[in-house]
């Protein structure tokens, strides 16, 4: 017991290191969107493409996901999507063209995928009793990077260009695969222990999930969520530029907002409340001060409630994770492969769509997209509740 204890601190500590690296590559689509923009000349739609394409590699990792279920050590994935986030890192960096840059960004978002999935099942596996709590953490400490890396990466480009930053931040995930093998991932008994006791995936397993119907309203959730968070996070450097021509107070939005949500993650677990009900209440709020903010005109008032959205979203990810594995704890690679697919596909969607609709109809309109989602997340919410042997625990 006590052997399993301390494996489990040292598999924590792996995936906190992690964790932290990785939110510099999750930020770099939002931070250098208009540069990379002006780099390559893109217009209309395409402008949203970089994130996009980082989601589409998400995805595609994330449905292979559950075939590595039972078979593939979870330290061991960690440590190859590292190493292939920074090789695309590197390759974008040297792109002489669009075409190579966006299938580097795809790759690297194979990286993502891998990375973000198994970061979340390891911690579960490694805290099955106090997920939320342990899950709130990991997330916490991605909230951190992500406040961090718009700062970092501001202070680089005043000093060399976009492609820089993509070199410095290979190297940072670099030297956080080397922490997370020194310190779990090149051990033995880590690796043992993060190639939890789960059952090989099969089809029959795939279609009882999927069947549930509080599973698909969980679903919709975790689509909805990541809509409206995505809306906010991918769109609002480009949005402050076009509708308050401020492209530095854009990017101080994305550390507002990542202060904020990481403040959160620390807090909400120890609320006595019910995850769902906690997103949500998350929800409503964040389409209301998204829908001020944009009514305001004011750009300040903007950042504001941008603030605002980070302090009642930056809970989505960790609760909607924790609430789907509830009763797979057996399984958690397939049930946190299934939401980060979903959220992967939204990402993939809506920065094209957001950019589209700033292009055809105006900028307020393609920021307003999330307030939708925001609507549509809380229904999916309430008939969660309503449905009858629904989860009650306070966790």
């Amino acid at each position: 017991m006590e052997q399993r204890a301390n494996i489990a601190k040292r598999v924590t500590l792996a995936v906190l290191v992690t964790s932290f690296a990785y939110a510099f590559v999750n930020s770099i689509t939002s931070v250098l969107v208009n540069d990379v923009v002006d780099a390559f000349s893109l217009t209309g739609a395409s402008q949203g493409l970089m994130s996009s394409m980082l989601s589409l590699g998400l995805m595609i990792a994330l449905l292979v996901n559950p075939l590595f279920q039972g078979r593939v050590g979870k330290i061991t994935m960690i440590l190859v999507s590292g190493g292939l986030q920074a090789l695309m890192l590197l390759l974008s960096a040297g792109s002489p063209n669009v075409v190579l840059f966006m299938v580097s960004v795809v790759c690297m978002g194979i990286g993502c995928g891998w990375m973000d999935g198994y970061m979340n099942s390891t911690m579960i596996d490694a805290h099955p009793k106090d997920s939320p709590k342990y899950l709130g953490l990991l997330h916490g400490l991605f909230g951190i990077g992500s406040l961090l890396a718009p700062l970092a990466m501001q202070w680089l480009l005043g000093a060399s260009s976009w492609r820089w930053v993509n070199v410095a931040t290979a190297a940072l995930m670099v030297a956080a695969m080397a922490m997370v093998f020194v310190s779990g991932g090149g051990k033995k008994t880590a690796g043992m222990f993060s190639k939890t006791q789960e059952e090989r995936l099969t089809a029959k397993q795939l279609w009882a999930y999927l069947k549930s119907g509080r599973n698909l309203l969980l679903l919709g959730c975790a689509a909805m969520t990541s809509i409206l968070q995505t809306g906010v996070i991918c769109w609002i450097a480009r949005y402050m530029l076009l509708a308050h021509d401020a492209s530095a107070l854009g990017a101080s939005c994305l550390t507002i907002f990542w202060i904020a949500a990481t403040v959160n993650r620390f807090i909400t677990p120890r609320l006595k409340a019910r995850p769902i009900v906690l997103v949500l209440i998350g929800a409503l709020l964040d389409s209301a001060f998204l829908g001020i903010g944009i009514l305001s005109g004011n750009a300040i008032v903007m950042c504001v409630c941008v603030g605002l959205i980070g302090l009642c979203t930056g809970h989505f990810v960790p609760m909607v994770v924790s609430e789907c594995a509830e009763g797979y704890h057996g399984s958690t690679t397939l049930t946190t492969s299934i939401v980060m697919l979903v959220m992967g596909v939204t990402r993939v969607i809506v920065p094209v769509l957001m950019a589209a609709l700033t292009e055809i109809v105006s900028v307020q309109v393609g920021m307003a997209f999330p307030i939708i989602a925001g609507i549509l997340a809380a229904a999916c919410c309430v008939g969660v509740l309503k449905l009858k042997g629904a989860h009650t625990d306070e966790s």
